[in-house]
C-alpha cells in the first residue's frame, strides 16, 4: 500500500459516523493518551498519590457515558487523590478539569435522574475543593473570583448534558411518534385489505355458486328432458349432477361464515357499469367515459373486479379530487387485457403520497391481483392522479 493509500484510508476512518460508531474504542485511545501525556509529571510531582489519582480521572474518560454514576465516584476519588498528593498548581488545573468535564456531561447527558441531580450537587463541591486547594494562597477577592469562575464552568458542562439528554429525548418521542404512525398505516391498510379479502370470498362464493346451480340445472335438465339417451350418457350427466352438488355444498361450507353479515344477492357487473356511473353524475361528478378497441363480453369474476374498481376510482375522484375538473375514466380493451384507467385532478395545495396508504387503494390492488392483473397509482399527467388497472381476459370470450 502506498502512503497516499495509507492517507487515505486513515482519513476515511476519521469520518463523523465512523467515529460515532467505534465511540467506545475512540473513548478509550483518548483515555490512554491522557494518561500517557501526564505520567511523568505525575510520578514526580505527586508520587504514587498523584498517579492513582490520574489514572481514576483519565478512567473516568472511559466511564462518563457508558457508566455516568460509576464515572462520577471515580472522578470525586480520583479529583481528591490528586488535590492531596500536591500534583499541578494553578498551570496544570487543566489536566483536572477534562475529565471532571466528562464526568459531569455525561450523568446529566446518559445518567438516571438521581445521577443527574447527584451531579448537579457536585458542581459546587468540586468547584470548592479544586478553588480552596490549588489557590490556597492567593487573596481571598481573587479565591472568591476563581471558585465562581470553576463552578460556572463545571456548571455549563453539565447543562451541556441537560441539553443533550432533552435532544435525545425529544428526537426518540419523534421517532416513536413516526413508528407508531407507520405501524397505525398498515395495521389500518392491513385491515382493509383482510375486509376487501372478505368481500372478494364473497364474490367468489356468489359467482362459484352461481355457476354451479347452472350446471346442476343443465345436468339435470339433459338427463330428465331428453329421450332415448344411451345409458353412459345419463350415468356422466348424474355424476355432473352429484360431482356439482357436492362443490357447491363445500364452497357454501368453507365461505358461508365469511359472508354470514353480508346480504346475498347477484354481484354487479360491466351491464351496472352505466348505472354506477350515472349515479357519481348525479353526485356532481363530471366523469368523461372513453372506450378504446373491441369491447369482450367478460365473465363473472374479472366483470366484478372491473365494476368495483371503477367504483373505488369514481369514490376517491369524489372524496379526494378536484371537483372542479372532470374525472376521466378510460377503458382500453387489449389484444388479452383491459386496462382501466381513472384520473381526476388534485386540488390546489396538495401532495399526492408516493405509496397511498388509504383503503381505497390497497383494496383496488387486492382486486386486480386477485383477478390476476395489476394495479398501479400515482401522480399523472400535468400534477393529475392516476389510477390504472389491467385484468386479463381470454379473447375467445364471446364478442359483445
Amino acid at each position: 500500500m502506498t502512503l497516499a493509500g495509507a492517507f487515505a484510508n486513515l482519513r476515511d476512518w476519521f469520518t463523523r459516523d465512523n467515529l460515532v460508531r467505534n465511540r467506545p474504542i475512540v473513548e478509550a485511545v483518548v483515555a490512554g493518551l491522557w494518561f500517557t501525556v501526564a505520567l511523568f509529571p505525575a510520578a514526580t510531582g505527586g508520587g504514587v498519590l498523584g498517579i492513582v489519582g490520574h489514572m481514576l480521572l483519565s478512567f473516568t474518560l472511559v466511564l462518563y457515558r457508558a457508566q455516568p454514576l460509576l464515572g462520577l465516584t471515580v472522578g470525586a476519588v480520583g479529583t481528591l487523590s490528586v488535590l492531596g498528593s500536591g500534583f499541578f498548581g494553578a498551570g496544570g488545573l487543566v489536566f483536572v478539569f477534562l475529565p471532571l468535564l466528562a464526568v459531569f456531561f455525561g450523568v446529566a447527558a446518559y445518567g438516571e435522574p438521581v445521577t443527574r441531580w447527584l451531579g448537579l450537587v457536585g458542581t459546587p463541591i468540586a468547584a470548592l475543593a479544586i478553588s480552596v486547594t490549588v489557590f490556597a494562597n492567593v487573596q481571598q477577592f481573587v479565591g472568591i473570583v476563581i471558585f465562581w469562575f470553576v463552578l460556572v464552568v463545571l456548571v455549563l458542562a453539565w447543562v451541556a448534558g441537560m441539553l443533550v439528554y432533552v435532544n435525545r429525548g425529544r428526537r426518540a418521542a419523534q421517532t416513536g411518534e413516526i413508528r407508531a404512525t407507520v405501524q397505525l398505516g398498515a395495521v389500518k391498510q392491513e385491515v382493509s385489505l383482510e375486509q376487501e379479502r372478505n368481500r372478494v370470498a364473497r364474490d367468489v362464493h356468489d359467482i362459484v355458486a352461481h355457476s354451479l346451480a347452472v350446471v346442476i340445472a343443465q345436468a339435470d335438465g339433459a338427463r330428465y328432458g331428453a329421450k332415448n339417451v344411451p345409458a353412459p350418457v345419463v350415468e356422466a350427466l348424474e355424476n355432473i349432477a352429484t360431482t356439482a352438488r357436492g362443490a357447491l355444498t363445500d364452497v357454501r361450507v368453507l365461505l358461508g361464515e365469511l359472508r354470514h353479515n353480508q346480504e346475498a344477492g347477484p354481484q354487479p357487473g360491466m351491464n351496472d357499469l352505466d348505472a354506477l356511473v350515472r349515479g357519481f353524475r348525479d353526485s356532481g361528478l363530471e366523469v368523461e367515459w372513453h372506450s378504446y378497441g373491441k369491447a369482450v363480453e367478460l365473465t363473472d369474476a374479472p366483470a366484478l373486479a372491473v365494476y368495483r374498481i371503477v367504483q373505488e376510482g369514481l369514490t376517491n375522484a369524489l372524496r379526494h379530487g378536484d371537483r372542479g375538473q372532470p374525472v376521466e375514466l378510460v377503458f382500453d380493451w387489449g389484444g388479452s387485457s383491459l386496462a382501466v384507467i381513472v384520473t381526476n385532478g388534485i386540488p390546489p395545495g396538495t401532495t399526492v403520497p408516493a405509496n397511498p396508504a388509504g383503503h381505497g387503494i390497497p383494496g383496488m390492488r387486492e382486486r386486480a391481483t386477485l383477478a390476476g392483473g395489476e394495479l398501479e397509482a400515482s401522480d399523472g399527467t400535468n400534477g393529475r392522479f392516476r389510477v390504472r388497472a389491467t385484468i386479463p381476459y381470454l379473447r375467445e370470450q364471446v364478442t359483445a
